[in-house]
């Protein structure tokens, strides 16, 4: 029995041991390679302004393409990624694309499923990127993870 004034201490699950697939996003948007950037425009104008992920047949992570991809490939002459006037040759690139594979971004932060949020959140911190993707050992897209996600997970269990 409890007396007046004394509190209950509730155990609070702890960043360090819930695993990232528990909070991730499984339903996103996955394209192959060949697929053509006149798709890719039409995903993104029915899903909003979400970033797509480019899959194998296998469906391991390729690239993914955002909406700087998108938009370096709309206006190559303002060298998104350059910061300069002139386009830059990625963003050149970009705007001759014709499929995913030649839009898409190849380097994007990635885990491994078997990570913790709080180790999910390390990487975010250190790649400073709000968002990654969450692949299996053999490389298979299995999820997304976005800031707001691991925000809304620490919210409903009172750690901010």
């Amino acid at each position: 029995m409890m007396g007046k004034g004394e509190s209950r201490e509730v155990d609070k699950p702890d960043p360090e041991d819930i695993p990232i697939t528990a909070i991730m996003q499984e339903d996103f948007v996955r394209v192959h390679p060949e697929t053509p950037v006149a798709d890719i425009y039409r995903s993104f104008t029915r899903k909003g302004c979400f970033d797509i992920i480019v899959c194998d047949e296998a469906c391991r992570f390729l690239g993914i393409i955002t909406r700087m991809d998108l938009l370096s490939a709309i206006t190559p002459g303002m060298g998104v990624r350059s910061r300069r006037k002139l386009g830059c040759l990625e963003c050149l690139h970009k705007s001759a694309a014709r499929h995913a594979g030649e839009l898409m971004t190849r380097s994007h932060v990635t885990v491994p499923d078997t990570a913790t949020i709080a180790e999910t959140l390390l990487a975010m911190e250190k790649n400073r990127h709000p968002d990654l993707i969450v692949i299996d050992g053999d490389g298979v897209a299995v999820g997304l993870v976005e800031m707001c996600d691991i925000i809304a997970f620490l919210v409903r269990e009172g750690e901010i």
